[in-house]
């Protein structure tokens, strides 16, 4: 099943239409050949001044201040678009997770005390519990963070680098059974491509092993808020596309039916009544990001 002309035109409307900037740049930038700058030039209003980002860039949460979180998710897009270790916007992002780096713990604090002072979803709350429910941070951020340590090398110091690598990969080999989110952060890092060949070794055959248990390859669960396939696959490149080749036709064949009439693909999870004022806006930013991503996954795997 592949997405029609149709389709496809009615997720680019939407973007126009509704997308953020930042969306809206992406799309140009993946689909019609627009400059990384026009990315970067959206990017740079989500950054403050310390080097981290905020303002909403993950639009689950809304505070302005920045997080390691919320930096990780402007990484993503600077490491998209190819942006290099010259670049400003990296050079600052690194500055800020240098500074704010915890030795004590050995990672980052994923969101800041403050968290109130925005609406969020209900799991960015700043309470008792953050750390135990976050695993102590040791994956979440900190694995995905390590791999952009390692993508831009040149700007940190080579004892950290090779501290962090370790202690990242004796963590997984100590809890081979991550959860979703850390999983993801575990899958962004071996995904780095300047990662040590020795670290990505012994860390793919855990990863195989916990994907191969937990992804659901059964479409009635995939409506709900878990695992699916192109979770955790983006591209017939993936490490993991061959473990799951039996299941991603037929999620990309859901993917294609989960375009709603608005041409977008939406979040399928809420606030859960939380700041019921702010959640449209940020299932609004959502379907953006979302049909971004549905786009260029469904390319990926000639289904446009």
């Amino acid at each position: 099943m592949n997405l029609s002309a149709d389709g496809a035109s009615a997720a680019r409307r939407f973007l126009v239409q509704h997308g953020r900037p930042l969306e809206q740049a992406l799309y140009a930038f993946h689909f019609e050949r627009g400059p990384a700058d026009a990315v970067l030039d959206a990017l740079t209003p989500y950054q403050n001044s310390d080097g981290g980002f905020g303002h909403g860039l993950e639009p689950d949460l809304q505070l302005a201040d920045s997080s390691a979180i919320v930096t990780t998710v402007g990484l993503q897009h600077l490491r998209d678009v190819k942006a290099g270790a010259d670049n400003p916007l990296v050079q600052r992002a690194i500055a800020y997770l240098l500074t704010t780096y915890d030795p004590s713990i050995q990672t980052w604090q994923i969101i800041p005390a403050n968290v109130d002072d925005a609406p969020h979803a209900p799991w960015w709350a700043y309470d008792d519990e953050l750390s135990h429910r976050w695993h102590g941070f040791l994956a979440n951020p900190r694995a995905e963070i390590v791999g952009y340590l390692v993508e831009y090398a040149a700007l940190v110091p080579p004892e950290l680098l090779t501290e962090l690598g370790a202690a990242v990969v004796a963590h997984l080999e100590a809890n081979p059974q991550p959860e979703m989110h850390d999983l993801l952060c575990y899958i962004r890092l071996v995904e780095t491509e300047a990662l040590p060949g020795a670290l990505r070794e012994r860390m793919l055959p855990l990863l195989s092993a916990v994907i191969d248990e937990t992804v659901a390859r059964d479409a009635s669960a995939w409506a709900e808020y878990g695992l699916q396939p192109l979770t955790v696959v983006s591209s017939p490149e993936s490490p993991f596309a061959g473990l799951l080749a039996d299941a991603l036709p037929a999620n990309l064949d859901y993917l294609v039916q989960q375009q709603g009439e608005d041409g977008a693909w939406a979040p399928n999870w809420s606030w859960f009544g939380l700041y019921d004022e702010a959640w449209p806006a940020s299932e609004r930013a959502w379907k953006g990001v979302l049909t971004v991503k549905a786009l260029r996954q469904l390319r990926a795997f000639g289904r446009l």
